[in-house]
């Protein structure tokens, strides 16, 4: 089976890289001043006028993200799982994406005072940390030797 576009199996349209990068880019930016330590770098006016519309955007990008995790776990994940490639990385950004998911709706729902603070706090870490299995499975995705004939 030949796979067309960017050369990953079962993502063959040339925009699936570029959306994926910018959400993330986006959640990550949207994200710095909802996080406490990254908030410190901003001043109070502007976290009072903009940590609102921060908020909302990523939100809004962490549910897109959210479709993109389904669409990349049906359309690229099985199949590499299948090929027995970077299982690893790939388990790792699932387990990571799936703790921010649920982190980020109990810290907006489901806690309040303390248990609010500790569940935002570890959302922001997770979030954080999930950028270096992503990283790394983009960065070995690129160096590791082809198994499939026609994968580019």
């Amino acid at each position: 089976m030949q796979h067309r576009g960017i050369g990953v199996p079962g993502l063959q349209h040339r925009a699936w890289r570029p959306a994926i990068i910018v959400v993330l880019v986006i959640l990550f930016f949207s994200g710095m001043p909802l996080f406490e330590p990254a908030a410190e770098l901003f001043s109070d006016a502007w976290l009072l006028e903009w940590r609102h519309t921060s908020a909302v955007c990523h939100g809004v990008c962490a549910a897109w993200s959210l479709v993109m995790l389904g669409a990349v776990a049906a359309r690229h994940a099985m199949p590499m799982w299948r090929v027995r490639r970077l299982r690893w990385a790939g388990v790792l950004l699932m387990l990571g994406w799936i703790v921010l998911a649920l982190s980020g709706q109990v810290a907006q729902y489901g806690a309040d005072g303390a248990g609010r603070d500790a569940f935002v706090s570890a959302h922001g870490w997770v979030g954080v940390v999930v950028l270096l299995p992503f990283v790394w499975h983009v960065v070995r995705r690129h160096t590791a030797p082809r198994v499939a004939a026609g994968v580019q």
